[in-house]
């Protein structure tokens, strides 16, 4: 049996280009977060003032970014959100506490997670992940703490 070099040739190529074509498409697609439409309530916030929804904005080089849109209110010295996923490690802390007012009024704030990857934030992989108003360490449990559960 006799095979054309440059046939077999040809044929060996396409292969590795498609093979290499897949292995790159596989490895920098990353799932888009749907964006929700989203319609705060001020009275349900009154009873428990944390609450989280996904969004999109423009990054630095024009493109859109998924994010997660956090709005807490603040009640004691030294807060921060942590986000910690469901194996209680944590993936995102803010990177600023906050405080009342000085004469210890409540103060209501919104934190903007970037789920894409940038200069402090990591690549946030689809999955379950926990919102826990906190203090100025990681936090070692969620009991007695704010704390909301969002799907990514």
């Amino acid at each position: 049996m006799k095979v054309d070099i440059k046939l077999l040739e040809k044929i060996v190529l396409t292969l590795i280009f498609i093979a290499l074509s897949f292995t790159y498409l596989n490895y920098t697609e990353k799932g888009e977060v749907e964006k929700e439409d989203f319609e705060f309530d001020e009275e349900s916030f009154e009873d428990y003032p944390l609450v989280a929804w996904r969004d999109t904005h423009k990054k630095w080089n024009d493109e859109i970014g998924d994010v997660v849109k956090i709005r807490y209110r603040v009640k004691s010295q030294n807060t921060k959100i942590w986000v910690i996923d469901s194996n209680f490690v944590v993936v995102h802390e803010q990177s600023l506490k906050r405080d009342p007012k000085p004469d210890g009024t409540p103060r209501d704030f919104t934190w903007t997670w970037k789920l894409y990857k940038s200069e402090r934030t990591q690549y946030i992989k689809p999955g379950n992940y926990t919102i826990v108003v906190g203090g100025m360490y990681k936090p070692t449990s969620t009991m007695g703490k704010l704390t909301y559960d969002i799907t990514i």
